[in-house]
């Protein structure tokens, strides 16, 4: 019996004897009458507000532009390059950043010799291919990585607040002046970051929209780096590389595995400089901390049938094993042209939840890890799967038909949170014209968000003695 099995068995006999209050009533007939909800504790309770709260504040010596709505936190910082510095869940966080240079902002070089890179950590983008601006550190007469940007807070609450930050123009090295503007929402766990490069040069320029976002490799204060601190992603069947991905840096790798017959990429970080890309149809990756059960999912543009950098990925990830214990999620958009004044923007939708690895599927309302099945068993048709939910609400288990109509009433409803996972093993009974089982979320305020994961009856396998 594995971990993670020993654990369910463990929640699912508890709620029996407790009653622990998964749905609106706490009476059992057996252990699959309602969801399980796997809490995660946190030092602070998520309190989830109708307001997005967005001011200006100090962090760590900087001047700052923060958005809370009390389920997640984000701190931008204009003076280091506009760059996001904290993305939290409660009191969570999940951006790696480098303490030794809190508060600290340095002049633009004048020399060759006084260029130095300064890793501050958290999400940053920069203009690729990578050879072509030749940083980072940033070439002399540019700023764009670490330069002193301008912030703004241009929505100051309400159900949606808004930052902007703006990069100087770099008219004579890239042609480019980057726009960040960033997005939270009321009521969940989303922000939307999107990234804006206007050609301020006179003359036409090609660059792809590349953004780069610091993960922690290690989870513990006593590890110099933990295999437990995974990245995963899905692969493209039709990629045009054998395996799906590629080696950017290095050679092979134990850090790289691939799961579920290929279709999945789990990099396991284990402090050894390396990088991988790939081109990646379905639009999705995620950061996951398995010792205290965390996912940091990023679902971004589709793959395009236009040109990308670097052997044609959209979607990179680089270890690092020199210094500093962190790994790289890297997103790229395909390469545009554009012509002076012209401006071209990609968009990252990120997200979190309690759960562990490995993630098979990244939705906008929820990451799943056990995607639902339906087997057919003595006691009648059991329905499983295990995801974490990106807002809180209401979850309701529905049968549906070919149209996707509820047939009937919701099977059973539960109270959900991304504090929490949600473990399912529940008995079904399938009622005429049920063709599926669906998971809908319902908001805090009632208003239905949509379909979070379905399952058809033509699925369903026989259990195996």
């Amino acid at each position: 019996m594995t971990r993670w099995m020993k654990i369910a068995v463990v929640l699912l006999a508890a709620a029996v004897v407790a009653g622990c209050g998964a749905g609106p009533s706490s009476s059992r007939q057996t252990s699959r009458q309602q969801p399980t909800i796997r809490g995660t504790s946190f030092p602070q309770q998520l309190e989830p507000s109708d307001q997005v709260s967005v001011y200006e504040d100090d962090y760590h010596g900087w001047s700052a532009l923060f958005m809370k709505n009390g389920l997640v936190t984000l701190v931008a910082v204009p003076a280091i390059g506009g760059r996001i510095m904290e993305y939290k869940l409660g009191s969570h966080p999940f951006l790696w950043v480098n303490d030794a240079e809190f508060g600290k902002t340095y002049d633009p070089p004048e020399t060759e010799e006084e260029r130095q890179w300064h890793n501050y950590g958290g999400y940053k983008v920069w203009p690729a291919p990578q050879k072509r601006w030749d940083g980072p550190p940033d070439p002399l007469g540019s700023a764009l990585d670490g330069g002193k940007w301008t912030g703004k807070i241009t929505a100051h609450g309400g159900q949606i607040g808004e930052i902007e930050l703006v990069s100087p123009a770099d008219e004579d090295v890239t042609g480019l002046q980057i726009t960040r503007r960033i997005q939270m929402s009321a009521g969940g766990t989303q922000v939307v970051v999107t990234d804006i490069f206007k050609n301020v040069s006179d003359k036409a320029i090609e660059w792809s929209i590349w953004g780069v976002t610091q993960v922690p490799g290690s989870l513990s204060s006593t590890e110099k780096f933990s295999e437990e601190a995974h990245i995963c992603f899905p692969l493209n069947p039709d990629s045009r590389a054998p395996k799906g991905f590629w080696y950017l840096l290095k050679g092979t790798s134990d850090q790289f595995e691939l799961l579920d017959d290929g279709k999945l990429m789990q990099v396991s970080y284990g402090f050894e400089t390396s990088k991988i890309g790939a081109d990646v149809a379905d639009g999705w990756m995620a950061y996951v901390d398995d010792i205290h059960q965390y996912a940091f999912v990023q679902r971004f543009e589709p793959y395009s049938l236009g040109a990308y950098p670097d052997q044609g990925a959209n979607v990179e990830v680089y270890t690092s094993g020199k210094d500093f214990a962190y790994m790289e999620m890297e997103t790229l958009s395909q390469l545009y042209t554009l012509q002076p004044s012209e401006t071209k923007s990609y968009s990252q939708q990120w997200y979190a939840t309690s759960l562990a690895g490995p993630i098979r599927e990244a939705t906008e309302l929820a990451a799943i890890r056990e995607p639902l099945q339906l087997k057919d068993t003595a006691e009648g048709l059991q329905l499983t799967g295990e995801l974490g939910i990106f807002a809180p609400g209401t979850l309701e288990i529905n049968l549906t038909d070919d149209a996707g109509k509820t047939v009937g009433e919701p099977v059973a409803t539960v109270t959900v949170s991304p504090a929490e996972t949600v473990v399912l093993d529940r008995i079904v009974t399938p009622q005429p014209q049920t063709t599926a089982v669906t998971l809908r979320l319902v908001n805090d305020r009632g208003t239905p968000l949509g379909q979070v994961a379905s399952v058809s009856l033509a699925t369903q396998t026989a259990q195996v003695p």
